[in-house]
């Protein structure tokens, strides 16, 4: 019961705090938005990535509503409280007290090795359970990030194609965003860039705000070669046909790396789930004969 109530008051206190927080944020964000120049900070942030590690973790995962952080934090805090009320109620109802008693029953003592696990589950409950939403967002971005270097790639051949043909870059862009679905991340940042062009906006700025959207070296890259290729005056076509040369060699190397690297994964699967068999099936024989013949040794006649 104590347990019980001491969750309860550090879930109430979490949420207090949390909503204390969402309003001084809004507040703040009011307050900033009264001037000029907090107008223009945030108009800046709106178009490239947020300035926290938080909120900018959040922002290149795919998760970009204003209370992006605060809905992570409270999910973050709801899920520890609901683990902790598990793990309390386990520990107070003694529900693990015979799966203990099983694990230390076993012959050999083996079982002890497993007693430490079940006895701290009431404390990695809450810690499970809090650590889901870290693991959804890195599972999120993961998966933006594959889809950003699956994209980028036929993206960057067919600038460099239609640049050697003679189209400018932005003409390039308009023929690329026919090629590329708005619901891929790499459509709606590009969608977002060429928007941000037509609107009057700084053309060096904007590539900035795009490499900073993504979050990728590769596209960190690209947008600083046309950076310098707009303010210095070299060839569109040579600077794009480099950048997707580069990307595909990079691409390459990863595939052998991955390749190389196969072999040292698959001992895992393989001491786990194929040696443990084949020892039972080709020693267990002969370990059972061993102990038949052995059984009888010792003892008095």
């Amino acid at each position: 019961m104590v347990w019980l109530l001491f969750t309860l008051c550090a879930l109430t206190a979490i949420a207090i705090w949390l909503r204390r927080r969402a309003q001084r944020q809004r507040a703040r964000e009011r307050l900033s938005s009264a001037s000029l120049a907090g107008a223009r900070a945030s108009i800046a942030n709106a178009s490239g990535a947020p300035e926290g590690s938080l909120a900018r973790w959040l922002f290149l995962a795919g998760y970009r509503s204003p209370d992006a952080t605060s809905k992570f934090w409270q999910a973050t805090a709801a899920l520890g409280a609901i683990g902790a009320v598990i793990g309390g109620s386990l520990h107070l109802s003694d529900a693990l007290a015979p799966v203990v008693s099983n694990l230390e029953a076993i012959p050999g003592r083996v079982g002890l090795l497993f007693v430490p696990v079940v006895v701290a589950i009431p404390v990695l409950l809450p810690l499970g359970f809090a650590a889901f939403p870290t693991t959804k967002v890195r599972r999120a971005r993961r998966a933006r990030v594959a889809q950003l270097l699956r994209d980028l790639y036929p993206s960057l051949e067919l600038f460099a194609s239609l640049a050697q043909a003679g189209l400018a870059f932005d003409a390039a862009l308009a023929r690329v965003l026919t090629t590329i679905s708005a619901d891929r991340p790499l459509g709606r940042e590009l969608m977002t860039f060429q928007a941000e062009v037509l609107g009057g906006a700084e053309r060096s700025s904007s590539f900035r705000r795009l490499a900073q959207r993504v979050g990728l070296p590769q596209m960190s890259s690209f947008t600083s070669a046309l950076i310098r290729a707009h303010e210095v005056g070299i060839g569109l076509a040579s600077t794009l046909r480099r950048q997707a040369d580069d990307l595909r060699a990079e691409l390459r190397e990863q595939a052998l790396a991955r390749a190389q690297a196969l072999p040292a994964r698959l001992v895992f699967p393989l001491v786990l789930c194929f040696l443990p068999g084949i020892f039972v099936m080709s020693l267990g024989p002969a370990f059972y004969g061993f102990l038949v013949e052995t059984s009888g040794f010792g003892s008095t006649r």
